[in-house]
């Protein structure tokens, strides 16, 4: 992905009211396919990608809603397909372009948004389902996921 600063951030989403973009310094942008994170408030998420059709960096809000079952079980991201233990995901939804608010769309994912780390890095190697196909086809199924999903909602 292409290195972004703070201004350039903040301008993807500049009709948001309370926004806040984490701290970037230490943020390794040659390994992420999108720079996600979550607002301290737990509700919403964004995310910083590369449009799949021209290459421009697009931003688009995700709510959140936490999963809280009584009884924990294994869960799987369905972009990254990390399985995690229990309390690892989160379901977001997005608003699709068009509908006026009347269409949602949503998605199991990493309660951080952390899939292209997990996606990358072996310190992941915790996941209760092992995979043995190699990073870059890994890579690939993760764009894939993200770009049809937010594909089907015309955010990108």
């Amino acid at each position: 992905m292409l290195a972004l600063d703070q201004f350039s951030i903040q301008s993807l989403f500049s009709d948001e009211k309370y926004f806040f973009v984490p701290d970037i310094s230490k943020t390794v942008w040659e390994e992420l396919d999108y720079f996600g994170w979550v607002h301290p408030d737990g509700k919403s998420g964004f995310i910083a990608l590369e449009s799949p059709k021209d290459g421009s960096v697009k931003g688009v809000k995700l709510q959140r809603q936490n999963n809280h079952q009584r009884n924990p079980r294994s869960e799987m991201c369905s972009w990254c397909h990390f399985v995690h233990k229990s309390n690892g995901t989160a379901f977001f939804s997005v608003e699709v372009k068009g509908s006026d608010g009347r269409r949602n769309l949503g998605n199991l994912l990493c309660k951080d948004l952390d899939c292209s780390s997990r996606v990358r890095n072996p310190k992941y190697a915790d996941s209760l389902m092992q995979e043995i196909i190699y990073q870059p086809a890994r890579i690939w199924r993760l764009k894939l996921a993200m770009h049809r999903w937010l594909g089907r909602a015309n955010l990108i």
